[in-house]
């Protein structure tokens, strides 16, 4: 299979036209040299996404999202590099081999744990798999399901080692990605289970969680222990297959258990995904920010599971993504709800989720006894304190009319209990989001100008050549090799060398805040150089000074002090 080298990328990029490609998907108005459109990556309703024909990049002024017309198409249509790589070249009439493949990284990792699904697939295909094979069908997991999620099987055998050092894989890597151990010889590490493959958002095949079926075991689960490319706090179990549906129905389903993602997408419902056992993350929210879909909710129904909801509803709330809940009554899961009442009564129980608020009145009801003046007050006093945290005034109107009449309590007396919106702004003004300190502030300009243009990154070479912090100095040996590479460099093209995912992050951070075009000036650069070399020579002075207050020799004392002040001194010159 043919390897897509980074140079036919930038060709393809360099002769693609990012606005009439982004043109196909939203209604792009010209303002001034760029062009805006509503962005499609939050729930927008203003034009907020500004597509440059010069810079050849997109950027959203409200949400953030930004980067060049790969990245764009891949996160719209939630697709893979390659395949956006291809969708362009088609939009842009450039005619490349269709079975094109991009090396990614953790390519070689992907595809051993393709082999080793393949692998269990095939055990249960086989006559020792019959008897996996039953248990699954007697728990109404048919066939199709088995096909659909590549449902296999592990025996009481070294097989799967066996296969994987007969092709040679390096052994290190076979024990840190979670599929072997190793003693004298390496061996298999799950034996006698049902095996459920575990996909990243991408679709590529990272872990398993595998699970008894002969009762050989006390563990009812184990899953792959967490590697380098199987966080559990990243996965979304199902999210691969869930988000075209997802985003057609503009709703994504979000359960507890992998089993409970199974059922509700093997009766029909595809837009279902389950968290790995763990609460929702920053990495979960960015995932499903990308949809820009409301979530709804569908945890375990006891305790836990009710603590889970309300947690996971707050940090939605939070990053403003619409969410509503479902409780399943006589049921402890979807699983066994559906199982139990069908496909058509989970699909009613959908229609019927409420909004988070409600569901938290309904929790803070539970165990009180509303008829006892005290157990009233404390409800009472709990919903106008989450009240409190809300700006939605007709929320609030709502409510206070409801307890008012529901528990014959004075309206005014309710509504004095509320925070007056303008001493909640005082809060909010307080609570700001500090702007990024100037040393920053000067590195991410130094980096933007570098990315520009080949002279201000031989001007930092000349001038500065270091920056005092790691994440920033990796983006800066970046782009120095690419023009290396490449003996020039333009932005657009140096996302799409950016392969790692959080340096690609800081980059598209750095493009999102300058939103507004800037006439770039050598002055303005050499005032950043001279910013950040302050910044170096402050660093330098705070560690001299501790190493002063530490020494004990009056000699070195006096070098250290003589040293202190001549760095002040060039520091006053270099800032003249």
């Amino acid at each position: 299979m043919a390897v897509l080298s980074n140079e036919e990328i930038t060709n393809i990029r360099n002769r693609a036209n990012i606005v009439n490609i982004i043109g196909n998907y939203l209604n792009l108005e010209k303002k001034g040299k760029n062009y805006f459109g509503i962005c499609p990556f939050h729930d927008d309703h203003t034009p907020s996404m500004s597509v440059s024909p010069e810079k050849q990049i997109y950027t959203c002024f409200v949400c953030g999202a930004s980067g060049n017309v790969f990245t764009f198409i891949k996160d719209y249509e939630n697709i893979s590099f390659i395949e956006a790589v291809n969708k362009v070249a088609e939009f842009s009439g450039i005619s490349i081999n269709k079975n094109i493949n991009y090396v990614k990284k953790y390519d070689k990792e992907y595809k051993i744990y393709d082999l080793a699904l393949k692998f269990y697939k095939n055990n249960l295909k086989s006559k020792l798999g019959i008897a996996a094979k039953k248990y699954l069908n007697d728990r109404n997991i048919s066939d199709e399901i088995i096909d659909e999620f590549d449902i296999g099987v592990s025996f009481n055998d070294n097989n799967l080692s066996k296969l994987l050092k007969s092709k040679n894989y390096d052994e290190d890597m076979l024990l840190n990605i979670g599929l072997v151990n190793k003693e004298q010889d390496i061996y298999d590490i799950f034996r006698n289970r049902i095996m459920f493959p575990i996909h990243n958002s991408n679709g590529d095949c990272v872990g398993f969680s595998a699970r008894i079926y002969n009762n050989e075991s006390d563990s009812k689960y184990i899953n792959t222990k967490e590697t380098y490319i199987f966080k559990k706090g990243e996965i979304l179990f199902n999210y691969h297959r869930a988000l075209r549906e997802a985003k057609k129905t503009k709703t994504l389903i979000i359960c507890e258990g992998q089993m409970d993602a199974i059922r509700i997408y093997s009766s029909g419902i595809k837009n279902v995904c389950a968290t790995m056992g763990t609460a929702l993350t920053n990495f979960h929210i960015n995932l499903i920010k990308k949809l820009n879909v409301k979530v709804i909710l569908n945890m375990d129904s006891d305790s836990a599971g009710i603590k889970a909801a309300l947690q996971n509803g707050e940090l939605l709330s939070k990053n403003n993504i619409e969410v509503s809940i479902v409780t399943l009554a006589g049921a402890k899961d979807p699983d066994e709800y559906i199982i139990k009442n069908g496909i058509e009564q989970y699909k009613e129980s959908l229609k019927h989720s409420i909004s988070l608020f409600e569901f938290k009145m309904n929790y803070l009801k539970n165990g009180k006894n509303l008829n006892q003046i005290d157990e009233l007050t404390k409800y009472v006093n709990s919903v106008i304190d989450e009240l409190n945290k809300s700006d939605d005034e007709i929320l609030k109107n709502i409510t206070i009319n409801k307890l008012s009449e529901e528990y014959n309590i004075d309206k005014n007396l309710l509504l004095n209990k509320l925070i007056p919106k303008e001493k909640k702004d005082i809060v909010k003004v307080s609570k700001k989001k500090i702007k990024l300190n100037q040393n920053i502030r000067a590195v991410e300009e130094i980096l933007y100008y570098m990315m520009n243009n080949v002279k201000y990154a031989k001007l930092f070479t000349k001038k500065l050549n270091y920056i005092p912090d790691r994440t920033y100095f990796d983006i800066e040996k970046d782009i120095q090799a690419y023009i290396i590479l490449n003996n020039t460099i333009n932005l657009a093209d140096f996302i799409s060398y950016e392969t790692n995912n959080e340096k690609e992050k800081l980059v598209l951070q750095i493009i999102n805040n300058h939103n507004e075009d800037i006439e770039m000036s050598e002055l303005e650069f050499i005032n950043y150089i001279n910013i950040v070399n302050k910044w170096i020579q402050d660093n330098k002075i705070s560690e001299l000074k501790i190493e002063l207050k530490q020494e004990n020799d009056i000699n070195r004392k006096k070098e250290i002090t003589d040293l202190i002040a001549k760095i002040k001194r060039g520091s006053e010159e270099y800032g003249k």
